[in-house]
């Protein structure tokens, strides 16, 4: 799924750079005159997945520029990851201030080889380099196995709160979609956190083949309920249902 993301975002930048050319075209995305993608959707209203507002605050607020609480320089002996893992659980522990805020970790040049993975289970935390090129900070994940170099996340867990899924109506929801009706939108109101709940059902799975996968060592076919997917929104506008 990351990679999907990455790959998408790469051709929707490479549509932006291309705009200047007065024959490319796509019947699927458009730039308007303030610069801007416009997407067209397809006959069943589905349109290429927009990733504009993944960010920081949606990309309404500028990241913060925090104060920086560690400076650290890359191991000359070996792996850097103990070292830095350190730095962000002692600055885990200090107290938020009014904003959330904790502090910058300063990750000066270098390389810093991470054979294992970097945890950040506290908010407002920064890890900041000194330049992204050659010359600049450069984490190495120098283990063998598949995993994300950088985890971060909460503690608690998604909870349900009883008494309030709804389901939705309507036969279809397109990808890209704003909005969708439910069975009711008593108790709803702009500005609650939702959760839109997409289970994997057996149907789903064989549509898309993942029960047919070419069998290696360790081939696992999906099975339905392994794959839920769960979209964190926010209600902006409540109409009817």
């Amino acid at each position: 799924m990351k990679t999907a993301k990455i790959s998408l975002l790469f051709f929707l930048f490479a549509a932006v750079v291309s705009f200047k050319d007065p024959l490319w075209q796509s019947r699927f995305v458009k730039i308007n005159p303030q610069g801007k993608l416009n997407y067209v959707p397809d006959d069943k209203g589905n349109i290429i997945p927009d990733f504009s507002r993944v960010g920081y605050h949606k990309g309404d607020k500028d990241i913060p520029d925090l104060p920086v609480a560690k400076i650290l320089s890359p191991s000359q002996s070996g792996s850097s990851e103990e070292t830095i893992q350190q730095a962000i659980d002692e600055l885990s522990k200090k107290d938020p201030d009014k904003n959330g805020f904790r502090g910058a970790i300063l990750l000066k040049k270098g390389v810093y080889k991470i054979p294992g993975a970097i945890r950040i289970n506290a908010g407002g935390i920064v890890l900041r380099g000194e330049g992204s090129g050659a010359d600049g900070t450069r984490l190495i994940a120098s283990g063998k196995d598949k995993r994300s170099l950088v985890s971060v996340s909460g503690k608690g867990s998604r909870k349900e709160i009883a008494g309030t899924r709804k389901k939705i109506t309507g036969p279809y929801v397109p990808v890209g979609a704003m909005s969708f009706t439910v069975e009711s939108t008593e108790g709803l109101k702009a500005g609650d956190n939702i959760v839109v709940l997409r289970p994997g059902t057996k149907n789903w799975i064989a549509d898309i083949r993942m029960d047919k996968i070419e069998e290696r060592e360790g081939t696992k076919q999906w099975q339905p309920g392994e794959y839920d997917l769960h979209f964190e929104r926010q209600v902006t506008k409540v109409e009817v249902n």
